[in-house]
């Protein structure tokens, strides 16, 4: 699909058409022939030329020469000069108008025609300011947009790379653990069960012997024990996390009561996607504080083998009925949709969220 053309543009071509409409009529009323009509033939090919090819401004100067050349025949063509400067002055070469200029100092230095190419000098370099105004807005406009753009894909980048950290650390942590189990209580536990198996031989031969390596057996269980609890201790997070940082936001919301109910198995559920769950249960919570006068707020969470869902709506009653997406709602939207989930939201009769996530 070629490109449209733009006001200056088609102001440009009226001009220039409107020049040679004029030229046509005073080659009909002045009664010239084979001079006017060479000189309105050549001027159109060379239009048609530089129309097809628009590097070869360079014409302009044949333009020129051509109306300066019939002008010692039929005097009435010097008038179309102006055409030539106007179009010289539009596509910002000045200098290709030099023709025109000498032609008017040497032969009509005070005359209509000065007036004319003044004129005519005068609207092409406003055109061709207001083409130059376009461009740099256009190119600001593109710059805008790349920029924009380049920040969305960033920030895409960002969220995957952010969900991939976490799964990054679910693993290490999990090695850690497996690791200090094995390495260290399950060393110690090991040992204590050979050492049983040693006392349960040495009871009916060595009495004293099998009573001190049952002794140490017990302390090694007690060691191995503690490095058991110790590890467990570790996994405990410093804030609630999961379901029951859910349960957490909804007991504090003191707006209205929530009706919190959980369907499914919440340990299918990875840590990162408790997190954006969280703040969906906040973006919810806040959405209702703000736009419903309700009474009570119903979040259902299901969880199933292939997702989890959350769904808060309150009880209908609307506060008002203007509401618009606001930042932290669309950040909640491209987070969800980093981890290839979504998130909807409607207020055809109450406010409601709801978020989808796949568990992988």
């Amino acid at each position: 699909m070629g490109k449209s053309m733009s006001l200056h543009e088609k102001i440009f071509i009226v001009y220039r058409m409107m020049g040679m409409l004029l030229l046509y009529i005073l080659w009909t009323k002045t009664g010239s022939d084979v001079a006017g009509l060479f000189l309105l033939l050549s001027l159109l090919i060379l239009m048609l030329f530089r129309w097809r090819f628009p590097k070869l401004k360079w014409t302009l100067i044949i333009d020129q020469l051509v109306v300066i050349s019939i002008s010692f025949l039929w005097g009435n063509s010097q008038y179309i000069l102006a055409l030539g400067v106007f179009e010289a002055a539009y596509l910002g070469c000045p200098l290709f108008a030099l023709p025109s200029v000498f032609y008017t100092v040497l032969y009509n230095p005070e005359g209509f025609l000065f007036l004319l190419l003044t004129q005519s000098a005068f609207a092409g370099i406003a055109l061709w300011g207001w083409s130059k105004q376009q461009e740099s807005a256009f190119r600001n406009m593109d710059e805008e947009r790349r920029r924009y753009y380049e920040t969305e894909s960033l920030k895409q980048e960002l969220l995957a790379a952010n969900v991939q950290m976490v799964r990054m650390v679910e693993l290490s942590e999990r090695s850690r653990i497996a690791r200090e189990i094995h390495d260290d209580a399950g060393h110690e536990i090991v040992a204590a069960y050979m050492s049983l198996q040693t006392v349960q031989a040495l009871f009916e031969t060595d009495a004293v012997e099998a009573e001190e390596m049952f002794c140490e057996a017990i302390e090694r269980l007690g060691s191995g024990i503690c490095k058991i609890r110790e590890a467990v201790h570790n996994l405990t997070p410093l804030t609630e996390i999961g379901v029951a940082a859910l349960h957490r936001l909804s007991d504090r919301f003191s707006h209205c009561p929530i009706n919190f109910t959980v369907y499914g198995d919440t340990s299918k559920v990875s840590a990162y996607l408790w997190v954006i769950l969280e703040a969906c249960l906040k973006e919810a919570l806040t959405n209702v504080m703000r736009h419903a006068d309700a009474k009570i707020v119903r979040a259902t969470l299901d969880i199933t083998p292939c997702i989890v869902r959350l769904c808060v709506e309150n009880d209908g009653v609307r506060k008002n009925s203007y509401f618009t997406a606001g930042l932290g709602l669309r950040n909640l939207q491209q987070r969800a949709a980093a981890v290839g989930g979504n998130i909807s939201t409607s207020i055809a009769e109450s406010f409601r969220l709801v978020c989808v996530l796949p568990i992988l």
